[in-house]
């Protein structure tokens, strides 16, 4: 699949709709999680010779169902050609043309107004640098 290469207005535009995705995102993770927690608890008991293998099918439904549906709000952040990095800290990337074509990321964190830093390929959130310093093409 090839690299989408995003404006920086491209990348802005799309903001609204990542913060909605990654809030979503989150949200089943979260269900997620307190579903696998009562599925072990199910599975003690189960262990100790209690009658709870129905109520353990019904909960694995629902965790797949959950899990069905992670997978499909990330498949819609993928979608879009932008990269999730971090869900917990709400990392995104934007690939990005810089001068001379060299690739980076424009870089976003969610509750972030607006992109306002970059890093390279080989450098992550901590190599985030301001938009002021990015390299560009003159018009």
């Amino acid at each position: 699949m090839a690299i989408r290469h995003f404006t920086l207005d491209e990348a802005e535009g799309l903001l609204s709709r990542l913060t909605e995705l990654m809030g979503a995102l989150r949200r089943v993770r979260d269900e997620a999680l307190v579903k696998k927690a009562q599925m072990d608890l199910l599975w003690k008991r189960l262990e100790g010779g209690e009658a709870v293998l129905s109520e353990l099918g019904d909960e694995q439904r629902r965790f797949d169902g959950l899990t069905t549906r992670l997978v499909a709000i990330a498949g819609d952040i993928e979608s879009t050609g932008c990269i999730l990095r971090d869900l917990d800290l709400g990392l995104i990337d934007f690939p990005f043309r810089a001068r001379g074509g060299s690739m980076v990321y424009l870089c976003w964190k969610l509750g972030e107004p607006a992109i306002r830093f970059w890093h390279g390929t080989d450098e992550g959130f901590a190599g985030r640098k301001s938009l002021d310093r990015l390299p560009r093409d003159e018009a």
